[in-house]
């Protein structure tokens, strides 16, 4: 009878390794993130791109847990007409993981206390919970969830919003600004994308074969998001996407409020026709560029 529990005890104890091996943790040292944010239609019109990095600074201590602080080194930015810079240098916050819970922690700059930050234990369908989600507005939940290579391991990814194409992905975080909320599938809200993730001085994520440099002074000039019109809008039917200015767009998507994708199709940078009918409503119109920086419009469709 001993033996036998000897043997369960190692394997449940083999288990467990097993278990916490197939959570890849998330960093806590040598590691940055570059974002860019873009903002269109701005109070009296506009656009602006901001990019930055947000990287790791000391420990800090904090009530009985000991964090690691989050810092922005510096910001690029470009705007015209009433677009205006949101995001600075400086504090972040700061962060601690529980990979048991396989969960991460933040406390907001200003705050003594901890808001859950990511939950990688979420299920298709799970409610998205805690500092991402803006209290105004209807939680995200799980739509779907797969894998995604970073350096060369797959890791785990949720689809939490399909409006601003947002995942979280496992040992990276999320690809709308790290520690952005959710605009929800709010119309005009700003477009966070992640640019790359370097760990250990190493490009991990999208492309390894491409540079990720820390952002901590200006390295080229910041082109404004481009600007795009449709026409007519309100639409009766046929509507067509114009540009001020060529740029490399390769996608459109027409989202309802749902946040169901009702168009997808690939385009390049010429004006682009819809021919198609949809339903009387209020949708939101994304172009995607050759960066994968996504850019919304509202459109409105009359019966």
């Amino acid at each position: 009878m001993k033996k036998l529990i000897c043997i369960a005890a190692v394997l449940l104890t083999v288990l467990a390794s097993a278990q916490d091996r197939s959570y890849l943790a998330f960093p806590e040292s040598d590691a940055w993130w570059n974002f860019e944010r873009s903002q269109g239609m701005c109070f009296m019109g506009g656009f602006s791109t901001e990019r930055y990095s947000i990287t790791f600074g000391g420990d800090t201590v904090i009530g009985n847990f000991t964090y690691r602080s989050l810092r922005i080194p510096y910001v690029e930015f470009s705007g015209s007409g009433g677009c205006t810079q949101s995001i600075f240098p400086g504090y972040a916050g700061a962060i601690r993981q529980d990979t048991g819970l396989r969960k991460v922690f933040i406390v907001p700059p200003g705050s003594n206390g901890e808001v859950l930050l990511y939950d990688f234990t979420l299920e298709a369908g799970d409610t998205v919970r805690g500092y991402l989600q803006r209290e105004i507005d209807t939680p995200d939940t799980v739509i779907s969830i797969d894998s995604v290579l970073v350096g060369d391991q797959f890791h785990k990814r949720w689809l939490i919003n399909s409006c601003y194409e947002i995942y979280l992905i496992e040992g990276i975080g999320s690809t709308y600004g790290l520690i952005e909320s959710s605009p929800g599938c709010m119309t005009d809200w700003a477009s966070y994308s992640l640019d790359c993730y370097s760990q250990q001085g190493e490009v991990q994520y999208p492309d390894p074969l491409t540079g990720c440099p820390l952002l901590t002074t200006v390295s080229k000039p910041v082109t404004a998001s481009p600007a795009f019109r449709i026409c007519p809008n309100p639409a009766s039917g046929s509507f067509t996407v114009e540009f001020s200015e060529p740029f490399s767009f390769r996608e459109l998507r027409i989202t309802d409020m749902a946040g169901t994708a009702v168009c997808t199709t690939m385009i390049g940078n010429q004006p682009y026709s819809f021919t198609g009918k949809l339903p009387a409503g209020l949708y939101i119109l994304t172009l995607k560029d050759d960066k994968n920086r996504a850019f919304h419009q509202k459109l409105i469709v009359n019966p």
